[in-house]
């Protein structure tokens, strides 16, 4: 089990008996000889040695496990907990697979507090296979600080499979994620805040940092960790040749490459509206990086519009078009949303030009009224070819802006609004937009800027209010069933299916 300290000991041991014999050993390490070690010398059989066992620093919910086996052997880890006393229901886990070595390095992730769980060792080479007796640990009851507590009742009605990503935008930082059950599985720190995150498909989470808590998404580092907290990617902004500070989305595109968006601003003379002859426009644009930090592609609103086209340019000259999300299609080409202008474009990738622009004063899409939006986030295009998108619905929204209709009464313009999660069907031959499908939420629940929203699943639909500081689970038709409080803003949610890929688990 896993004392108070920290230490993890196995069953059968006399606790007095193995500090005597192992005080050389680290307070927070066991070392384990496993009974199943074989000796061959053919290098057929797989054998298993000496298994470590450690807790790891300042995180209650990561166990690491070291194994030493015969050569070329492939190792996994099983591990379980029980449903109830009975032991005749149980959740079964699994590690990564670690291939081809002697010396396997294992981190037991999605682990919950105050819990007993089980494990083994499975070794395997070829068709054959050796497992480990099976041992267990408990983890401790207490976690340090971490900004995410679950309340007792609020997710009775919300149960699904997989797991929830949001973020802690305070300082420290945190990058969490929970369970089906609400509960905390996982947790990162760092130093600075975490303005935005991503779960990849590749396992890892990116984040954009920053020590400045006035600006919401802006941030001048990137960073990415894999599952068990190493870090494999770092830049900041000023090194290697890169500029640009990043914001509001980061993720991978199909080539493993980091795309982001970043911040262009130009000089541009504005004196033919009004303006200077030496003013500054802030844009938007693409960076794509390799992981060594080179530029793979970049891309610029500069590149397909002119400020001076705008009649309001005087006014959005400092945030531009205010582009706040990224997605990559099916083809490569890449999905933009530009809250300031309510507008969707889409772009080609090789040619770097609007293939097509959606909603706004100027869409190419002739779209019913129903179906207009307003400060759009969260915007991708589904397995369908589908738009989806949190629609805000702040068509009314003026920051800091409340109309005074008399001496005695303030009416909020907001008091109506709604956001919603909204599927748009696109026939790019009439050129038509039409809804698909529409959950609206809770109007208590209204967020007029940041935020996502994504189905589970066909009923079960998850939304995360940033302005509220609630991750909210609604049924499809946005019945509300769960809510989650959290103690800071997360700028999005995301839905996780599975923290690892376990597929080989099939073959052995």
């Amino acid at each position: 089990m896993l004392n108070s300290r920290g230490n993890i000991f196995t069953p059968g041991f006399d606790l007095n008996l193995l500090m005597k014999h192992v005080c050389f050993i680290l307070s927070m390490s066991l070392f384990l000889m496993s009974c199943n070690y074989i000796y061959d010398k053919s290098g057929i059989n797989p054998g298993i040695g000496l298994i470590e066992i450690h807790s790891v620093p300042d995180n209650a919910l990561k166990i690491k496990i070291n194994v030493q086996t015969t050569k070329a052997t492939d190792v996994f880890v099983t591990y379980w907990k029980y449903i109830n006393d009975s032991k005749e229901d149980s959740v079964v886990f699994y590690s990564a697979l670690s291939k081809d070595n002697a010396y396997h390095k294992m981190i037991l992730v999605n682990l919950n507090l105050n819990t007993k769980y089980f494990f083994r060792i499975t070794a395997k080479k070829g068709t054959r296979k050796k497992l480990s007796r099976t041992y267990s640990f408990e983890t401790t009851h207490k976690l340090p600080w971490v900004p995410y507590f679950k309340t007792t009742d609020s997710l009775n009605n919300v149960k699904f499979d997989g797991y929830i990503h949001f973020h802690s935008r305070h300082t420290p930082g945190y990058l969490l994620i929970t369970n089906g059950n609400g509960e905390l599985c996982f947790y990162q720190k760092n130093d600075n805040i975490f303005k935005v995150s991503k779960w990849t498909d590749k396992n890892t989470l990116l984040g954009i940092l920053s020590n400045d808590t006035l600006q919401f998404t802006n941030g001048k580092e990137i960073i990415e960790y894999d599952i068990y907290g190493d870090t494999i990617f770092e830049l900041k902004t000023g090194e290697k040749r890169i500029e640009e500070s990043f914001h509001h989305d980061i993720d991978l595109d199909k080539n493993g490459n980091i795309m982001v968006l970043v911040y262009d601003k130009r000089v541009v003379d504005l004196s033919s509206v009004g303006g200077n002859r030496n003013d500054t426009v802030k844009g938007d644009g693409v960076l794509i990086l390799n992981h060594q930090g080179k530029k793979v592609w970049q891309w610029s609103v500069f590149d397909v519009m002119d400020p001076l086209d705008d009649k309001k340019i005087l006014k959005s000259k400092n945030d531009w078009l205010h582009a706040n999300s990224l997605f990559e299609d099916k083809d490569g080409n890449f999905i933009l949303s530009f809250r300031n202008i309510s507008q969707v474009w889409k772009i080609n990738r090789k040619s770097g030009k609007i293939i097509w622009k959606l909603g706004g004063i100027d869409s190419d899409f002739k779209i019913d009224d129903e179906a207009v939006f307003c400060g759009q986030h969260n915007v991708r295009e589904n397995a369908l070819g589908e738009i989806v998108m949190l629609d805000n619905g702040n068509q009314r929204f003026r920051p800091g802006y409340v109309q005074k209709m008399s001496s005695d009464v303030i009416f909020d313009v907001n008091k109506h609004s709604v956001s919603r999660l909204l599927t748009l069907s696109l026939d790019t031959v009439s050129m038509t937009a039409h809804i698909s499908k529409v959950v609206p939420f809770p109007r208590r629940y209204f967020t007029h800027s940041q935020g996502s929203a994504e189905y589970i699943n066909d009923t079960l639909v998850v939304y995360c209010s940033t302005n509220t500081n609630r991750i909210v689970f609604t049924n499809n038709k946005g019945k509300l069933l769960g809510v989650m409080p959290l103690e800071y803003a997360s700028y999005r949610e995301q839905y996780i299916k599975d923290l690892c890929d376990t597929g080989f688990v099939k073959n052995n």
